[in-house]
């Protein structure tokens, strides 16, 4: 075997034991084998690495029959530490949310923060807190309303961010790698992720906020879908012919727009379920969309539909789990 295929071969298996003590959380050697299907001598080198690393701790397990004790290794899910960043409107002001997460998403700490104003340095002093308190942060994520073109923030409420180089400027800043995501993409990940969302299944998550022009994500094939330049879901620009800057937002069109948007959702995607996030949507708005589908096309392609009001609840889940993936080693295949 080439040495490259040797080094592949033990990535995968390093990988297989990190899995099974996260499963576990501590196990024995002779557990570790059984769980992974690798040999106790394999098992025997790849825990002397991990232990090395400070990727699992060694332990004592006291047997009940008040025998010798047996050696066990437990997983260290601290070793590598989330700092989740994410911000919403709460009560009419901007508020930021700030957590340390460990490697099964337990939060170790966390604030929130109001804001007047957001801009490039805002964060600075929180990240540089916790980073200190926490040496073990190896990833910094973001959520907050915008979408990011060639790393550049185009679309953002905050109007003093709108334009810059914003997880540049905090990579740069904290020689950390820096995670940004939107308030609806990072909802449908956390829905996802909670109702147990198949790789197979296709969901669609749309964001009618009381002020603001609407918004959506696509999950797909097991992930967010983002389209050539991360615009994926900018439903403003649908051709509706709506002036989104000069917008009432008066109930009748508001309902019309979101018979709309979920039609063509549903003839674009075929989706498993359409969620719909926001203030003042009722249920009634279902039977209204079925009641439009007149062919037996139609009908056949009406999705689940849920309306929510959790949109806050599945962003705050969808940026951490965002986060936590980050964090998952990953196996490079050299050819």
């Amino acid at each position: 075997m080439s040495s490259v295929n040797a080094n592949l071969v033990k990535e995968i298996n390093l990988n297989k034991l990190r899995n099974a003590f996260k499963l576990k959380k501590t196990a024995s050697k002779p557990q570790l084998s059984e769980l992974t299907g690798l040999s106790v001598v394999t098992i025997n080198s790849l825990v002397k690495i991990l232990v090395e690393n400070g990727e699992v701790i060694e332990d004592v397990i006291l047997p009940s029959n008040g025998g010798r004790p047996a050696t066990a290794y437990r997983f260290n899910s601290e070793f590598s530490l989330a700092l989740v960043i994410y911000v919403y409107e709460q009560r009419g002001e901007d508020t930021v949310f700030i957590c340390v997460s460990n490697l099964y998403g337990e939060v170790l700490e966390k604030i929130e923060k109001t804001m007047i104003k957001i801009e490039n340095n805002s964060f600075d002093n929180l990240i540089e807190k916790m980073i200190l308190k926490y040496p073990n942060i190896k990833v910094i994520s973001f959520g907050m309303p915008g979408e990011e073109v060639g790393g550049e923030l185009l679309i953002s409420d905050y109007k003093a961010l709108r334009n810059q180089f914003f997880t540049s400027y905090i990579k740069e800043r904290f020689k950390l790698p820096v995670i940004f995501e939107n308030d609806i993409n990072a909802a449908v990940e956390g829905f996802c992720y909670s109702h147990g969302i198949t790789e197979k299944q296709c969901v669609i998550g749309i964001y009618f906020p009381s002020k603001y022009p609407p918004g959506a994500g696509i999950y797909i094939n097991g992930s967010i879908y983002k389209g050539r330049n991360g615009l994926a879901g900018e439903i403003k620009y649908l051709p509706f012919e709506i002036d989104w800057e000069n917008f009432d937002y008066n109930e009748k069109q508001m309902k019309e727009i979101i018979i709309k948007t979920v039609s063509s959702f549903c003839c674009m995607y075929n989706p498993d379920t359409i969620v719909i996030y926001g203030e003042g949507i009722n249920d009634t708005i279902i039977s209204e969309f079925e009641s439009k589908c007149n062919s037996e096309v139609e009908r056949i392609m009406i999705p689940e539909i849920i309306i929510s009001k959790e949109l806050n609840h599945d962003f705050e889940i969808g940026i951490k789990q965002i986060a936590l993936k980050a964090l998952e080693p990953t196996v490079h295949v050299i050819r």
